[in-house]
């Protein structure tokens, strides 16, 4: 059963997932130059947007802070699974 919402509450989450559609390739293209693998980048990507989905500070920014939040989310998390990459190969 869908979760009944309220229509200011829908459209904070329509606002919400149309700032990380528009993030999506930043983070991409981050975690794609740190990471050099596809399938990595995609891993790290998507934590990138999961973390900045629970953000409830980062709408509330313009959007070059925005951007340079989710650019630092996007380079933590490609550091994230290349780490977990390298603890995985070492075992």
């Amino acid at each position: 059963m869908p979760i009944a919402r309220s229509p200011h509450e829908e459209l904070l989450r329509q606002e919400r997932i149309a700032l990380l559609r528009k993030l999506e390739e930043l983070g991409y293209s981050i975690a794609y130059y740190v990471l050099r693998c596809e399938e990595l980048a995609v891993e790290a990507t998507r934590a990138a947007l999961l973390a900045a989905g629970g953000d409830v500070e980062l709408h509330r920014l313009p959007a070059e802070a925005q951007r340079a939040k989710f650019a630092r989310l996007a380079m933590s998390s490609a550091i994230a699974v290349r780490r977990d990459k390298l603890l995985r190969h070492a075992e």
